[in-house]
């Protein structure tokens, strides 16, 4: 007999995949950190200093530019030209007040003084006394030209308004004087009241507003096409207005002095 032996193939085992188990993980939030930004301080620019001996220098420096015509001025340059001639000339005119008065003629009675050394001492004090006027109005009206031009400004556009209407006044007068015989009382007062008007809404307008700029603006702190600034910081502004306080002060305690002893 032959045996039979049955050779059945054998099923291969199938390996399933093992499963990866997931690895958890934590989540981190990752921040940038930023470093902390350096506030930039700046550094406070130091005020400049003031000192007494500067009103010296801007006051000799008013002198020196009396013919100066280009350039520019300050405010603190004009109250300080003003406030020093302002002083000046009342310490001059009390001096030369005190020989046009009747104390003066006592003094030189008793010092038995011959009447031309008295005529010659009253004349130089009249003549120093109206010298102190006009000799600083023209480093004066050379200033305010600066001025304008602080102002960035010209100077002849504003001040020849004020000029030729004073010169139309001058010529109404001239005519209402000359024609004084050849007409009758209504039209020569006629004549005059036109020019007192002129002067006063004219001449009067147009200077007032000129010396407001030129007194009480503040000029341009950069450079302009007259030139660089001089002396228009804050610091010098400040004693600006502390110097024009000063110098109305002054003038106005001299005026009541003056009136006082006229009356008395």
């Amino acid at each position: 007999m032959v045996k039979t032996t049955s050779s059945a193939p054998k099923a291969k085992s199938v390996k399933t995949p093992k499963k990866k188990t997931p690895v958890k993980t934590a989540d981190v939030e990752v921040t940038s950190v930023r470093k902390p930004e350096k506030i930039s301080k700046k550094t406070p620019q130091p005020k400049p200093q003031f000192q007494i001996t500067e009103l010296f220098k801007v006051w000799f420096e008013g002198w020196k530019n009396t013919f100066n015509l280009k350039g520019r001025s300050s405010r603190f340059e004009l109250w300080t030209f003003l406030l020093f001639n302002a002083v000046l000339a009342a310490i001059v005119q009390l001096k030369c007040s005190y020989y046009m008065s009747e104390r003066f003629l006592r003094a030189a009675a008793d010092a038995a003084l011959d009447l031309d050394t008295i005529e010659r001492y009253i004349a130089n004090a009249e003549i120093i006394f109206y010298l102190s006027f006009l000799i600083p109005f023209i480093p004066f009206c050379t200033m305010l030209i600066r001025r304008m031009h602080d102002l960035n400004k010209l100077a002849w556009k504003n001040y020849m308004e004020p000029i030729f209407m004073g010169c139309v006044v001058i010529s109404m007068l001239f005519i209402a004087l000359t024609e004084l015989e050849n007409t009758d009382y209504a039209y020569t007062a006629l004549l005059l009241s036109v020019c007192f008007v002129t002067i006063l809404y004219s001449v009067g307008f147009y200077g007032l507003k000129v010396l407001i700029m030129t007194m009480f603006y503040r000029g341009n702190t950069n450079a302009n096409e007259f030139g660089a600034a001089r002396y228009n910081d804050d610091t010098h502004e400040e004693h600006a207005l502390n110097l024009s306080c000063i110098w109305a002060l002054f003038v106005l305690t001299i005026g009541s002095m003056w009136l006082a002893f006229a009356l008395l």
